[in-house]
């Protein structure tokens, strides 16, 4: 019996995206982590990350926001930073 799995076709279609991840985390880290954290709204959070990746769209910078805000309630986001 062959218990190789067959190699899976990704997904995951916005590269661009992911080839920033990290990086705008760490970008995004001190801003959600501090204790200041409440004053930028989340629409700021987004237009910072823009301003380091222009590339990106809103949508995408805001969702970056928004993963690394689940990331840190969720209390994985040191766990990203330390790799």
């Amino acid at each position: 019996m062959d218990n190789e799995k067959p190699e899976q076709e990704d997904r995951r279609v916005n590269h661009e995206l992911r080839a920033i991840y990290v990086e705008a985390c760490t970008l995004l880290a001190p801003l959600v982590l501090g204790k200041d954290k409440t004053l930028m709204s989340g629409f700021a959070k987004a237009h910072f990350v823009r301003n380091n990746f222009p590339s990106l769209s809103s949508a995408d910078a805001q969702l970056v926001v928004t993963i690394v805000e689940r990331m840190h309630r969720e209390n994985r986001l040191h766990t990203l930073l330390e790799k």
